[in-house]
């Protein structure tokens, strides 16, 4: 077969038979590079990623300026874990083609990742004038919309991402999470469903599907949403908070108070755990409880002046005036 007949082979989804007709071609044409890429892209497609890496390092030997082998094996080694390797071969495929709009959108999501928020949007407006509507470089703009807490724009992005694929289970996610920082729940609630339906392993996305689900008050929906994350032990802080949430929405402090240490003791540092805590105490009439949540919260997050607030109004109503003064006082002045 000639590699073109290989290809139509691997393009209708038949990867074994593919893999044996490639094999069969580079054993009778070791040197052709064009061979020894398509193998590797199938391997990756196929998990062997750490055999693809060997096949795309031979053909990039062999076409040292094919700026697509380039962008192949990068993927490859993002899926090794060597993320810094992975760039150096984008880079090396955009100085090969500029107009490599995966590469620099891979690029920007990188810099995306490693909170990098201006170097992302940069790479990505690049991207953007090599083809305006591809959905990876509009997904990448919505997620940096997302990170600058700017909810309109990430969803003109992400939305428009979503129209032409609809069928990406990260655009979806991210176009749920833009739509719930808008207050539109049910929305959301659409898209996070979407994109369970596309991957159901995406445990972020089925807990914000949980929160969305409570923001409608569909407490049940949601209390068995964040139950399924705990048993599948996915997601268990924001499954605790959750839950704790539902308890405390139907006024069952006890209850709510159960998950929201399991929660805090997971993040001691997470102001919002401690002050949902101390709220179940004052609820259950134990004010210096409450108190002691809420200096504990201060110990692990000296930042976090929401709780100084509050801590002073327990501190008066207990008596303790001088400690409230200084708690009032303090607020602000941690650097």
């Amino acid at each position: 077969m000639t590699l073109e007949e290989i290809l139509d082979i691997h393009r209708r989804g038949e990867l074994a038979a593919a893999e044996s007709a490639y094999r069969s071609y580079i054993e009778a044409q070791p040197a052709d590079a064009e061979a020894l890429h398509l193998l590797g892209v199938l391997r990756g497609q196929q998990g062997g990623h750490a055999e693809a890496r060997v096949l795309l390092d031979r053909a990039i030997q062999i076409a040292p300026d094919e700026a697509r082998f380039r962008l192949g094996l990068g993927g490859v080694l993002l899926q090794l874990g060597e993320g810094d390797a992975a760039r150096v071969q984008f880079e090396q495929a955009l100085k090969l083609d500029p107009n490599l709009v995966e590469a620099h959108s891979l690029v920007g999501h990188l810099a995306l990742h490693d909170g990098d928020v201006d170097a992302a949007e940069s790479r990505f407006r690049v991207g953007r004038r090599a083809d305006e509507e591809d959905p990876t470089i509009l997904f990448g703009l919505g997620n940096v919309y997302l990170a600058r807490n700017d909810s309109v724009n990430a969803v003109k992005f992400l939305s428009r991402a979503a129209e032409i694929k609809p069928d990406d289970a990260g655009i979806q996610a991210s176009l749920g999470r833009a739509l719930f920082e808008q207050g539109a729940f049910a929305f959301a609630e659409r898209a996070f469903e979407n994109a369970l339906r596309l991957r159901a392993d995406l445990s972020i996305a089925k807990l914000f599907l949980a929160r969305s689900r409570m923001r409608q008050e569909k407490n049940e929906e949601a209390r068995e949403t964040f139950a399924e994350l705990l048993a599948d032990n996915q997601q268990i802080f924001g499954a605790n908070a959750g839950l704790g949430d539902i308890a405390r929405k139907k006024d069952q402090p006890v209850k709510a108070l159960k998950f929201y240490r399991r929660a805090l003791a997971l993040d001691p540092a997470h102001a919002g755990a401690a002050q949902a805590c101390a709220w179940c105490m004052e609820r259950l009439g134990d004010l210096s409880g409450a108190v002691v949540f809420l200096e504990d919260g201060l110990r692990h997050a000296p930042h976090a002046d929401e709780l100084r607030r509050p801590l002073a109004e327990l501190l008066d109503k207990l008596g303790r005036h001088d400690e409230a003064v200084r708690a009032r006082d303090s607020v602000g002045t941690v650097q």
